[in-house]
């Protein structure tokens, strides 16, 4: 599959150079640039010197005549560089978040459906053993319904450069946007229903560095009676989680403890899963290894939707993702009100697990 990126800094250039070599039918083609005075440094550093660069994505399109589009800039330009590529025909993979917000994203997910296009959220925690095998148990409820979930992430930051980390402790609510989506995605995912309710704080410890809050809590309910509770810290001392956090679930007849994405997509070592049961015998699971994961099984699973229309459950297609982004939405404003807030339930019949349409 043919692949325009744009989006061409530390993690278009992590994209390029560690990701898209992965899978084996992903190319990208083309490169459009924002700032023509970076271009020859980027160049310098790009693992394919032949690969041309453009000042607009239509140029980039017409010269290359690519399939899909690769959208891996910051999130405030998510939507409008989406909307060009689908008004161009073509596919598209964009970073997470997907949208700032609901209102942006379901006119550019309609369209995609329309024109019979993969729109697809790079949620690639949902790409990871350990968290595919969690949805597995409660789909086919191998030990009973599930009751309730609770989530622990803790994370004290290093960064690569000062100014990395002013970008990470100036942004906008780094835990709810920053990571939560990442979060809230999988509860959705795992759960496998649709959130109704959420209750949202969040705080800094005395002298953070963080200009919003790097703490939060939230309590999720869920339309079939599962309750989750979510902790998470970019401030934690002390052990440091995987993260995804670590999970814990609670069944009729067992208790489920799993954590994934230990690292930055590099390995598998932070995948794990273990089973005490109603007897409190304990057992760890021993789970796959697939040679591609993360953002490159994410890669790879949209190159597949793209050339056959197949996608399984853990596609995060845009109508699907537009869910996610909604109980963000919804945990931002009982953070700013103080308020439970209620997230209007969808009628199943509307409901497009995948956000596309057959092909």
């Amino acid at each position: 599959m043919r692949l325009v990126q744009i989006g061409l800094g530390e993690w278009g250039l992590n994209w390029a150079t560690e990701v898209v070599p992965q899978v084996s039918e992903a190319a990208v083609v083309g490169c459009v640039f924002h700032d023509p005075r970076r271009v020859a440094e980027t160049r310098a550093q790009w693992p394919d010197p032949k690969v041309p660069f453009f000042p607009s994505l239509e140029d980039a399109i017409e010269e290359t005549d690519a399939d899909g589009v690769l959208v891996l800039t910051t999130t405030d330009a998510h939507a409008s560089l989406v909307g060009k590529a689908l008004s161009l025909d073509c596919h598209v993979l964009v970073e997470k978040p997907f949208v700032r917000a609901v209102e942006e994203g379901a006119p550019l997910a309609k369209t995609a459906a329309k024109r019979g296009l993969i729109l697809m959220a790079n949620q690639n925690f949902r790409f990871f053993p350990a968290a595919q095998r969690a949805a597995e148990i409660i789909r086919n409820t191998e030990f009973g319904r599930l009751a309730s979930i609770t989530i622990h992430f803790s994370r004290a930051m290093t960064y690569p450069s000062a100014d990395r980390a002013q970008r990470h402790h100036e942004m906008h609510q780094p835990m709810i946007v920053d990571l939560a989506i990442h979060h809230f995605d999988l509860m959705r995912m795992v759960v496998g229903a649709e959130p109704v309710s959420v209750y949202c704080t969040g705080w800094s410890v005395a002298g953070s560095a963080f200009r919003d809050p790097a703490n939060a809590t939230a309590v999720v309910t869920f339309e079939n009676g599962v309750v989750a509770a979510w902790h998470a810290s970019w401030e934690g001392r002390g052990d440091q989680t995987t993260f995804s956090g670590n999970w814990s679930m609670q069944c009729e007849k067992a208790s489920i403890s799993w954590a994934c994405r230990g690292d930055r997509d590099i390995s598998l070592n932070g995948d794990r899963l273990s089973v005490v049961d109603a007897a409190g015998v304990s057992r760890v699971e021993m789970l796959r290894k697939p040679r591609l994961f993360g953002r490159a099984a994410a890669l790879n699973a949209f190159v597949i939707a793209a050339t056959t229309g197949r996608t399984d459950p853990s596609f995060p297609g845009g109508c699907d993702n537009l869910r996610s982004i909604e109980l963000m939405e919804a945990a931002l404003r009982s953070h700013r009100t103080g308020d439970v807030i209620t997230i209007p339930r969808q009628p199943p019949s509307t409901r497009i697990a995948s956000g596309v349409l057959p092909m």
